[in-house]
């Protein structure tokens, strides 16, 4: 597959393009007693496979995942789809279970995973379990988790105002489930469930209370499910796999807690303490600010999706100084589905319509989606990615954004950011600034799930 790297995030070509300091922040990465035996020899597909199967043979905190699996059991492995070399990761616990003479593997991604991920990863897993020697045949089926859709659910336990909370039903009906998540400080930084079960593969009627703070997390739900271990990955500075580790989930938000993200957590690393005495004055020893952040989709295809757009906005947010400007260097080429273009403050592309037209349709699509909320889900008709629209529209609103993408210049001036095209049209406009800031596979800066960014009277009951 092709890989991403942006040479324009390199700090050796872009230092001498602006005036002042140029820092660079990159994703957290795994340290710690895990760091000796966390990385892969190479960054061959079988290297890494490898490195998954070993780390889960000797998890943090657990025996090793064979014996926790007995022959035939029905295992779900919980993944964000956002995990640097997803496929290669997943290949490698295919094989362990395969070991264990698991019965049937559900792996069940979250919901912004697309539908070229989902067969991707069919097709790839499928073939390594045809070439492996097992009891019994393993049944392995990839799925996108479905929170509207009340039969691809099961309760699981009551939230903290006694609301009914339901979960992915791979993952309640399964016998083992192991979730395998990106590794972001801002998670730890949260508080959010380290597993990533809640409410990532909750019902939409659950996360929409979660990102609009009427609920908080029920602790029990993870333990619920029986989650004992689990698997962390972080990238490095092109978005590649960079570390990953096995654990507790205990064990692994203590190592999460000490990463560092942006000198937003206690332990930062040594180079910015040695930096300090010398740092510009534009550059805070805790969070460094910058006339001009570029935050870049660093990663694989995968990697380029429009939720990580909007991650990667917000990451930068926290870094550019007031009135600055934001730049996203991406490869996106796929346009704003309708959520997107609904939440970003325009009609979905290619419909236009007059003013009643558009009164009547609203009318007629209000009406067909509670008919269908009513005789099909029962839930709320809400987006985990809303949040994410609305936060990255609201830094447009305020500040002046540029986005370097595959799409056509109109598609993005439509929704009022500016166009970047290349890497020379970056330096020249770093040169009229006064500093810059680079942060590297940016989507991984920000927390997995933000909360909804609106008012108390906005949020319904």
């Amino acid at each position: 597959m092709k890989r991403v790297s942006l040479p324009v995030v390199s700090a050796q070509d872009y230092r001498g393009a602006v005036e002042g300091e140029l820092w660079e922040l990159r994703p957290a990465a795994v340290a710690g007693s895990f760091s000796a035996r966390s990385q892969p020899v190479n960054d061959s597909p079988e290297a890494i496979a490898k490195l998954a199967e070993s780390m889960l043979q000797t998890p943090a905190d657990f025996p090793t995942v064979v014996e926790a699996i007995v022959p035939g059991d029905h295992v779900a492995l919980a993944v964000d789809p956002n995990v640097p070399r997803i496929s290669d990761v997943l290949s490698g616990v295919l094989s362990l279970l395969g070991q264990a003479n698991a019965g049937k593997v559900s792996v069940v991604l979250w919901n912004e995973a697309d539908d070229a991920l989902v067969s991707r990863l069919q097709e790839t897993l499928d073939e390594v379990q045809s070439g492996q020697a097992t009891l019994k045949p393993m049944k392995v089926e990839v799925v996108r988790h479905e929170p509207h859709r009340r039969e691809s659910l099961r309760y699981i336990v009551a939230d903290e105002n006694a609301e009914a909370v339901y979960l992915a039903k791979d993952l309640v009906d399964a016998d083992f489930t192991l979730p395998i998540l990106s590794a972001r400080a801002r998670d730890a930084i949260n508080n959010i469930d380290p597993t990533g079960i809640f409410p990532l593969f909750a019902d939409a009627a659950t996360q929409h209370r979660y990102q609009t703070g009427v609920t908080t997390e029920p602790s029990e739900a993870a333990w619920l499910l029986g989650v004992q271990v689990m698997m962390l990955v972080s990238a490095d500075a092109a978005g590649e796999l960079g570390r990953l580790i096995a654990g507790t989930p205990d064990a692994l938000r203590h190592e999460l807690t000490n990463l560092y993200a942006s000198g937003e957590t206690a332990d930062q690393e040594a180079w910015d303490r040695d930096e300090s005495e010398t740092a510009s004055p534009t550059v805070s020893e805790t969070v460094p600010t910058a006339e001009m952040v570029v935050a870049a989709l660093d990663g694989d295809q995968t990697s380029q999706t429009w939720a990580n757009l909007a991650r990667a906005a917000i990451a930068a947010g926290r870094h550019v100084t007031p009135g600055g400007t934001i730049v996203i260097w991406s490869q996106v080429d796929t346009p704003p589905s309708p959520v997107w273009m609904r939440e970003l403050g325009q009609p979905p592309i290619g419909i236009e319509s007059s003013d009643t037209e558009t009164e009547s349709d609203d009318a007629e699509s209000e009406e067909n989606n509670t008919a269908a909320l009513d005789q099909d889900t029962a839930f709320k008709s809400w987006d985990t990615e809303t949040p994410l629209a609305q936060q990255w529209n609201q830094l447009i609103a305020d500040g002046h954004v540029l986005l370097h993408c595959q799409l056509d210049d109109d598609v993005i001036e439509s929704l009022g950011m500016g166009v970047i095209h290349s890497v020379e049209e970056l330096r020249t406009l770093g040169a009229r600034l006064n500093g810059a800031g680079v942060l590297r596979a940016a989507h991984y800066h920000t927390e997995s799930i933000v909360a909804f960014s609106m008012t108390d009277e906005e949020v319904e009951p």
